[in-house]
């Protein structure tokens, strides 16, 4: 139990320095959206850096991954987010697209 709640205070600290790092990187964007990218950064770079755990690599390389996981996860929410944005206005030409686009 303690070596759990050791990991989790390592991997939450390194979650949060991720999450401040991602406000550097984009310092003039409002703050819901600050708030909502340091909430994604730290919860990807945690669950990955316990995760890497189970890993027989070194500790640096562990919180490289995550941090470049946590950093990456914003990215790839803002990629979603603008999908599913399209399929809402409308839907039915969305499916109709995904449909005519398969590889054949």
């Amino acid at each position: 139990m303690e070596k759990i709640k050791t990991f989790l205070a390592d991997y939450g600290l390194w979650g949060i320095f991720i999450g401040l790092i991602t406000i550097l990187i984009k310092p003039f964007i409002s703050i819901r959206q600050t708030l909502r990218d340091m909430l994604i950064t730290f919860i990807v770079s945690m669950l990955v850096g316990l995760l890497a755990e189970y890993m027989a690599i070194p500790q640096p390389v562990k919180y490289g991954i995550s941090g470049v996981c946590g950093l990456f996860a914003v990215r790839l929410y803002l990629i979603l987010d603008s999908i599913l944005t399209s399929a809402q206005k409308d839907p039915l030409n969305f499916v109709i697209n995904l449909k005519n686009n398969e590889p054949q």
